[in-house]
């Protein structure tokens, strides 16, 4: 079912979903019912209950909509980019430091869509699509730009190898182990990552 925001403008909309997000960082994807989420985001947002409930009929329609909205902004902010003047070496290194961003920052998102993907393949196969397609279309992205840096002479990796699936599950992995508290800031956790990627899996000789 797509979701009717026809009710709902683009500034409410993204409150509701940051509002949802919330909620369901707190309370995980099952521990709140349709109800309570419809109560606390409408009176969080100021969003007409009836609009929302038209737009989100179910908890999954609200989580998918979190979801979507977290990987089409990953995918467009990398993709849209500008990359005039820079080598591909240069774009990696901006790419996976806003990717690492991007995940910490709508974490309780990038969650969500992991959780809810077997669940789509099955109930909502055209849901699971537009998802699948959104990464897929953001992994040959990478795989374009690896390309680009091993004709270049920048990288050196494996001929037939899935070199950006390992890329783009190197830095989704940060979400499994990453705490903040634990002595290494968001910015160091670029520094580690841009050297992980781009001296180990795409072969860049140090300097």
């Amino acid at each position: 079912m797509t979701a009717d925001l026809s009710h709902i403008d683009a500034r409410a909309f993204d409150r509701v979903l940051h509002t949802a997000a919330g909620l369901f960082a707190r309370h995980g994807l099952n521990g709140i019912g349709m109800a309570a989420l419809a109560h606390e985001v409408t009176a969080a947002t100021g969003v007409d209950p009836v609009a929302f409930r038209r737009a989100f009929p179910t908890r999954l329609d609200l989580a998918y909509a979190v979801a979507l909205h977290s990987t089409r902004d990953l995918v467009q902010s990398q993709l849209d980019s500008p990359a005039v003047g820079l080598s591909p070496t240069e774009r990696v290194d901006r790419l996976v430091r806003r990717h690492i961003r991007h995940c910490w920052r709508y974490r309780t998102a990038e969650h969500l869509r992991r959780t809810l993907l077997p669940t789509l393949r099955t109930v909502h196969p055209e849901r699971h699509r537009e998802l699948t397609d959104l990464l897929q279309g953001y992994r040959a992205h990478i795989r374009q730009l690896i390309a680009e840096g091993v004709a270049a002479g920048e990288f050196r990796v494996p001929a037939g190898a899935d070199t950006a699936g390992v890329v783009v599950d190197t830095l989704d992995s940060v979400l499994d182990w990453y705490d903040p508290e634990g002595g290494l800031t968001l910015a160091e956790l670029g520094d580690v990552n841009a050297d992980l990627v781009i001296h180990h899996h795409l072969g860049r000789p140090r300097e």
